[in-house]
């Protein structure tokens, strides 16, 4: 068996990292080598060197004290990713048995600090300036370039992976951004009589603060979210 493990720290606790792990055909589409999920059974795509490994599993997710497990089988092996929480940082391991053992080091470490990074995004984002969304509306104030994408994330592991948010401000501003398939899409903004939209496809396990730096944030908007 190869094992790889990653921390980060959390600004969370057991409870709401538990929230966020319960429903995994919500928080999978954000995992490292993601590429479908259809009902029980989900795949991963995993490129090494001239190659692409496919592996196709049937999953579950259990839990223990103060930690989660998800396991994944399948006919190449079984792999099992961990969360346990350790004071301030949340402990991802990620194991594999079976097809490839002796080459999936690199791989495993990728996937344990991509789920690790995306996770802490995800407890960070339930502290991001939004007040209150509840039935897909609610306010956000004075959002900057690095709490928009955990905004976006967060609404992403309420809504699933296509949804558009939109945000009207008090002096007319109005900002749009469109999520399918896990990826955002397009950010569209309009101010007075002026609109632009930025087209872009990137994941959103992926994304930072670069699409968000030149946007209007500063002021407090009244946002929606509606599901594709």
């Amino acid at each position: 068996m190869k094992t790889k493990s990653w921390e980060v720290e959390v600004s969370a606790d057991w409870e709401t990292l538990r929230l966020i792990l319960s429903d995994p055909k919500k928080t999978l589409p954000f995992f490292p080598y993601f590429e479908e999920l259809r009902g029980d059974r989900v795949r991963f795509k995993v490129p090494r060197f001239i190659f692409n490994f496919g592996y196709e599993f049937e999953f579950d997710v259990g839990f223990g004290e103060g930690e989660a497990i998800y396991t994944f089988r399948g006919e190449r092996g079984i792999l099992t990713v961990t969360f346990k929480m350790a004071g301030e940082k949340l402990r991802v391991t990620t194991s594999w048995a079976g097809f490839g053992e002796a080459i999936m080091g690199k791989p495993l470490e990728n996937f344990a600090r991509g789920i690790a990074t995306a996770i802490g995004e995800f407890c960070a984002s339930m502290k991001c300036p939004a007040v209150e969304i509840s039935g897909g509306e609610g306010w956000a104030e004075y959002i900057t370039p690095e709490t928009a994408p955990a905004l976006i994330k967060r609404l992403a592991v309420e809504l699933g992976a296509n949804f558009v948010i939109e945000g009207r401000a008090e002096d007319g501003t109005y900002l749009s951004a469109e999520i399918r398939d896990g990826n955002l899409k397009s950010l569209r903004v309009r101010m007075e009589n002026a609109e632009s939209v930025i087209e872009t496809d990137t994941p959103l396990v992926e994304l930072g603060s670069e699409p968000f730096e030149d946007l209007p944030l500063d002021r407090k908007f009244k946002i929606r979210a509606n599901k594709l």
